[in-house]
This record gives C-alpha cells, sequence and structure tokens, in this order.
C-alpha cells in the first residue's frame, strides 16, 4: 500500500484532518525562509497531537543530528551524517552513497509548475529509483492517481496540492488526495 505523506502542515485542524482522512506521514517544515517554517517547539507541539500509528516528519535543510528529536523521522535535502531514521531528500541527483533500504524522497525544484511531459518524465525517473521512493512536486487530487500508477513508489507527498492558501489546508483536499492515492496503489 502506498504511504501518504501530507506536508507542510502548521495548524492544529490541519494535523486532525490529515490523520482523521488516513495520512500515514505528516511533515513539518523546519527550514527559515520558507512558506510553510515552523519554530521547532511549535512543530513538537503539533507533532504531539498525532497517534503513534501516523509517523511525523521534520524537514530540514540541513542535517543537524539525525533524528530530530520529538519526530519519528527527520527529511533532508543534504546526505545525513548516519542513515537512522531518515529521508533523504533530492531536487535533483539522489546522492549516490543512500544505503538500500533508505527512503528517498524525489522532488521537483522548490516552486515549479512543471507541465504534463515533465511531470510524466519525474514519475518515470521515480520508477527507476531502486530505493523505495517517495514520489513529491506538483502532486494534487487530480494527478495523484495517475502519479501512483506511472511510478509505483513506496509513497507519494504533497504540501502545496491541498492547500487553500499557503499554509492552509484544504481538508477535502486532503481526503480526495489520500483516497485517490490509496485507491490507484
Amino acid at each position: 500500500m502506498t504511504q501518504v505523506k501530507i506536508c507542510g502542515l502548521m495548524r492544529p485542524e490541519d494535523v486532525d484532518a490529515a490523520v482523521t482522512a488516513g495520512a500515514d506521514l505528516v511533515g513539518f517544515i523546519l527550514v527559515e525562509g520558507t512558506p510553510r517554517y515552523l519554530e521547532p517547539d511549535r512543530a513538537r507541539g503539533l507533532a504531539a497531537r498525532v497517534p503513534d500509528r501516523v509517523r511525523t516528519v521534520a524537514v530540514v535543510g540541513v542535517p543537524g543530528t539525525a533524528p530530530v528529536e520529538g519526530f519519528a523521522l527527520t527529511q533532508t535535502y543534504d546526505t545525513p551524517a548516519e542513515f537512522r531514521d531518515v529521508i533523504v531528500a533530492s531536487r535533483g541527483e539522489l546522492p549516490a552513497d543512500v544505503p538500500v533500504g533508505v527512503p528517498v524522497l524525489l522532488d521537483l525544484p522548490f516552486g515549479s509548475r512543471p507541465g504534463v511531459k515533465e511531470l510524466e518524465a519525474h514519475w518515470a525517473r521515480a520508477a527507476d529509483v531502486r530505493q523505495p521512493v517517495i514520489l513529491a512536486g506538483s502532486l494534487d487530487p487530480g494527478n495523484v492517481a495517475e502519479a501512483v500508477r506511472a511510478a509505483r513508489p513506496w509513497g507519494v507527498d504533497t504540501a502545496r496540492g491541498v492547500e487553500a492558501a499557503p499554509g492552509v489546508k484544504d481538508h477535502d483536499l486532503i481526503r480526495a488526495f489520500i483516497r485517490n492515492a490509496k485507491e490507484a496503489a
């Protein structure tokens, strides 16, 4: 079954909506200067709301000590010092030294708005990754089923694709995204 991650959560009601809708992972962005940035203590407070069956993910820009305290997993866009409880993310080529079995998140450039051909190429690239791959980048309820069928990823991830405004999730879109991803799997 495809794992679904709802990322960029900033409000308690959005965390609750993601959990209730069936998210497997929920993400909190600890990267200063980004639209969905949360101070670590606030992110930990939101993560504390999440039941044990749903894994919490601290998204960091540059890895510190993995894992980040208060979260089940740490997602980093840089090669971590250790590969325990980590998701290695990339907006380009994946690092060659990621051990087998460590999840990798394959993303698109921040803020990009790719066309259909670029998305299809991205999904095809994800299908070729030998690690457990989490497909991210411009996914929304309207295209996630097609992406899952094309790439057969271990998981899918969205933030912007289920928002009414930056950092404000649309609960109907969350439910549709999770339903569409899981049904396509």
